[in-house]
């Protein structure tokens, strides 16, 4: 199974790539606005303890997906 969440608010940019999955991390962009930074690392904890794959692809100014893949055995 294969589903993706995408929204068009401002991108994640390039150095908060690779940090967006881990817990309690907020980038600086995001700190005036309510929130902890567990959302995206629960999302990929229970992606990957289900055998499946989460993918970021996002761009400044145009907004973020994330494609979520589950096997379907899961």
């Amino acid at each position: 199974m294969v589903f993706q969440i995408c929204d068009t608010g401002c991108g994640i940019a390039e150095v908060d790539r690779d940090k967006v999955f881990k817990r309690f991390y907020r980038a600086d962009s995001s700190r005036n606005l309510p929130g902890n930074g567990l959302g995206l690392s629960l999302v990929h904890a229970v992606v990957h303890a289900h055998g499946g794959t989460i993918v970021l692809d996002t761009a400044l100014g145009a907004g973020t997906c994330f494609t979520v893949e589950l096997p379907r055995n899961a």
